[in-house]
């Protein structure tokens, strides 16, 4: 069914209980003129007169009454529903503990805080956020947000993102010394940011490709951090090339503050999933959580 029409049914009872366009305009917080078109489009859309009209009064039809003798109880029920899952909401309570990398708090969890607090207040939300590789279970968290990639296989994984968009950038003052690198070749003559993951200890090797060629290309070492923030403010200080998240140097960009450079050779990274461990039960909190982010990932893509 058209959602236009559950919409107008919605008007059509209003103005035939209150029998007048004027309470039902001030019951609903609508114009009087809205209401009435909303009531037209209804009969146009069934093809039928609902309501019949005169200057001292309004009421329904013998269609109108008809139709009124089925929706009414289903708009009750409908509101009884709705009372329920708002008492559940209100209900439910609890502590949810996540672990995840600041890219992900942003771009996953941070989006969505507002809307589930609202939703569920009686819920407490702890987030641990760095950009080492957690033990869930060992540290006690319910949760947490990862590359696809790196989930252990004995965890549950619900995918929230499909891939990561990322740039290379440097500063403009930068690039005017040292030139703009074009290919992989380029990047031994320029000074590039290394990145060391906090877990394993090891360099990341950016990865690069185009067509069928696929490199990964390993830092220099000159100058290393184990943050992406970090990295950045090193990057806005013209201390070399940077590759980082494409979200976390956007403004900066549009700013004129960084310039991306090699983008042809920027295949995307994998996206990101909420992962926890494989349990009998889950608790009411976590679970709440997991569905919010369920019916919330449309608006991650």
């Amino acid at each position: 069914m058209d959602r236009l029409v559950l919409r107008d049914l919605a008007v059509f009872e209003t103005v035939a209980r209150h029998r007048s366009f004027t309470s039902a305009a001030a019951e609903l917080g609508m114009s009087q003129s809205s209401l009435s078109y909303a009531i037209v489009q209804l009969e146009q859309r069934i093809g039928i007169s609902l309501l019949a009209r005169t200057t001292r009064n309004v009421k329904p039809t013998e269609a109108g009454q008809k139709l009124l003798d089925s929706l009414v109880p289903a708009l009750r029920d409908i509101g009884d529903g709705l009372a329920k899952l708002q008492e559940m909401n209100a209900t439910i309570a609890g502590s949810v503990r996540l672990t995840m990398v600041p890219v992900a708090f942003e771009t996953i969890l941070r989006p969505i805080m507002a809307s589930f607090r609202e939703m569920f207040p009686n819920v407490r939300i702890e987030i641990s956020i760095d950009e080492g590789l957690s033990d869930i279970i060992s540290q006690g968290f319910d949760g947490g947000l990862r590359f696809n990639t790196l989930i252990e296989k004995d965890m549950v994984s619900l995918q929230l993102t499909e891939s990561i968009p990322v740039t290379i950038v440097a500063s403009p003052e930068y690039l005017q010394k040292r030139g703009v690198p074009v290919k992989p070749e380029d990047l031994a003559a320029h000074s590039c940011i290394g990145y060391r993951f906090v877990s394993s200890t090891r360099l990341y090797r950016w990865p690069l490709a185009r067509n069928d060629v696929h490199v990964e290309y390993v830092t220099d070492g000159g100058i290393v951090f184990n943050d992406g923030e970090a990295i950045r403010s090193a990057a806005l200080d013209g201390l070399g090339l940077a590759y980082l998240f494409a979200s976390q140097v956007r403004n900066d960009i549009a700013q004129g503050r960084l310039i991306p450079v090699m983008a042809d050779w920027l295949p995307n990274l994998p996206g990101f999933s909420l992962y926890y461990p494989s349990r009998a039960k889950t608790a009411p909190a976590f679970r709440a959580m997991i569905e919010h982010l369920k019916s919330s990932r449309r608006l991650l893509r």
